[in-house]
């Protein structure tokens, strides 16, 4: 399953009076169950962490970024039904002071271990460049999250650019008070492998700050085969040597179920039911004995046609017992059914 866009749900910016701040997973559709959820925080202080609740569980926190006068932190977990509609709470370690928190979600992460690596660096100047990550696995996606604060509220910072090939989903400012604070995030717009991150976001105005790089992996694919769908090649490759046997619970019309090149080796099909043009075994080439037991064939049913004139290998065909006896020619290239006696 390939690894989304990162989604911004929410964010708050708090006064300088307030000891938490707080943010509320949506419950319109736009977060389902197995959402990979990034809560981020940032506040005007190096002497300081951050507590988290809120959701139907624990929240596994990716680590610290501080300096004096600056300390950010990222938190995640997988949505389960009790995070929708959930408020999430992110309150200092002690006092009241400003905060700046966002809140997001990434669909299509690996529920056991979504986030393959992550590190952070802190910086002191406009542009703040995320860390590198090395040997990240195919088809990850690359989120970056960058912050910035200062003792005074002004000047703050009112902008931020994402570097070329990511987009800016979100950012959030302090407007007053003292300790001015700001935050943004966003991600890769292709999925990346290899080494990433190294990536420079740039802000307004030069403060102490933070930058992150988080690879997100993607998830596991998963196929279910209970039903065919029309024209659905199951299984088509240029070379099967070995036994082949599929056994699907229905096979819908023009089906291709298994069209090899080549099948040297025997082929056992048996499924419940064939509907009307289904090219049921059609290979250009079957020197191996071939089996047929299907429990019922519906009229124009391509049962047996290999594309070789005079090469008829060993068949079994068994479509149930005739209501009269029948009149069986073999001549020197094909059998024919004649009509009943």
């Amino acid at each position: 399953m390939a690894v989304g866009q990162l989604v911004h749900l929410a964010d708050t910016v708090t006064l300088s009076s307030s000891s938490s701040a707080a943010a509320t997973v949506p419950n319109d559709g736009s977060v389902a169950i197995g959402d990979l959820l990034l809560a981020a925080c940032v506040m005007p202080s190096g002497s300081r962490t951050f507590s988290i609740a809120g959701g139907a569980g624990a929240w596994t926190s990716l680590g610290t970024a501080m300096q004096s006068g600056h300390m950010s932190q990222l938190w995640w977990r997988i949505a389960e039904a009790g995070d929708l509609g959930a408020t999430i709470t992110v309150t200092p370690s002690t006092g009241a002071i400003r905060q700046v928190l966002l809140l997001g979600r990434v669909r299509g992460a690996l529920a056991s271990n979504p986030i393959a690596a992550a590190s952070n660096t802190s910086a002191a100047a406009t542009t703040k460049t995320t860390p590198s990550l090395g040997s990240v696995g195919a088809s990850s996606r690359e989120v970056g999250v960058v912050w910035d604060s200062r003792g005074a509220a002004t000047p703050q910072t009112a902008a931020w650019t994402a570097p070329a090939g990511h987009t800016r989903r979100g950012q959030a400012f302090t407007t007053s008070g003292s300790g001015a604070c700001s935050a943004a995030w966003g991600d890769s717009d292709t999925t990346v492998s290899g080494t990433i991150g190294s990536r420079a976001w740039t802000a307004d105005q030069s403060a102490l700050g933070s930058a992150w790089t988080l690879a997100v992996a993607p998830g596991e694919q998963t196929v279910d085969t209970a039903r065919i769908e029309s024209t659905a090649a199951q299984y088509a490759p240029t070379l099967a040597p070995g036994p082949v046997t599929l056994t699907p619970a229905r096979i819908e019309p023009t089906t291709a179920l298994y069209t090899p090149v080549l099948a040297p080796g025997p082929v056992t099909v048996a499924p419940d039911r064939l509907e009307a043009a289904t090219a049921l075994y059609a290979p250009a080439l079957a020197p191996g004995p071939v089996t047929l037991a299907p429990a019922r064939i519906e009229p124009t049913t391509a049962l047996y046609a290999p594309t070789l004139d005079g090469f008829d290998p060993d068949i079994t065909l068994t479509i149930g017992a005739p209501t009269s006896a029948w009149a069986v020619a073999a001549p020197a290239s094909r059998w024919e059914v004649g009509p009943p006696c």
